[in-house]
């Protein structure tokens, strides 16, 4: 085999393809986008009730519980999919080296950001160590896919 013909210099030219920039845009596919609203809905609203600092939004009241005919009872947090059209508003942005949840806040007359902070639609601190682990396992999958030619 030729000088420079080598696996592994074949290797080491293909090493100047790789990207940090699309590695990143890489991994953001729909499904991962979903992956993260599915994580803040069901996991930290639904489930717990928290914002992504952990705190608790809110519980339920007594009038409440007595409003909704016992469907939401006295001491269950509020989960914030009463008609889901928060929750059909969330979104994930993708930039260069950064992304953004959002949503559409507007809850009648209300702001549900306003009421309950943006904590409401960031991450956990659990959630965030699971989805770095994702993105760097998806990082290692597009650096060995670039590097092996795969």
């Amino acid at each position: 085999m030729a000088i420079g013909n080598t696996k592994y210099h074949q290797m080491l030219r293909r090493a100047s393809l790789l990207s940090e920039s699309l590695a990143w845009f890489d991994f953001f596919t729909s499904n991962n986008r979903l992956m993260i609203i599915t994580m803040i809905q069901r996991k930290q609203l639904f489930e717990q009730g928290v914002d992504k600092f952990g705190n608790v939004i809110g519980e339920y009241s007594y009038a409440t519980e007595v409003i909704s005919r016992g469907e939401k009872q006295q001491g269950d947090h509020y989960t914030l999919e009463d008609s889901g059209e928060f929750y059909r508003s969330m979104f994930v942005v993708v930039y260069n080296d950064l992304f953004e949840i959002n949503a559409n806040a507007k809850k009648d007359d209300d702001n549900l950001f306003d009421l309950y902070g943006t904590g409401i639609i960031g991450l956990t601190k659990e959630n965030m160590d699971i989805l770095v682990q994702k993105i760097r396992y998806s990082y290692l999958t597009y650096a060995k896919r670039i590097l092996l030619g795969t």
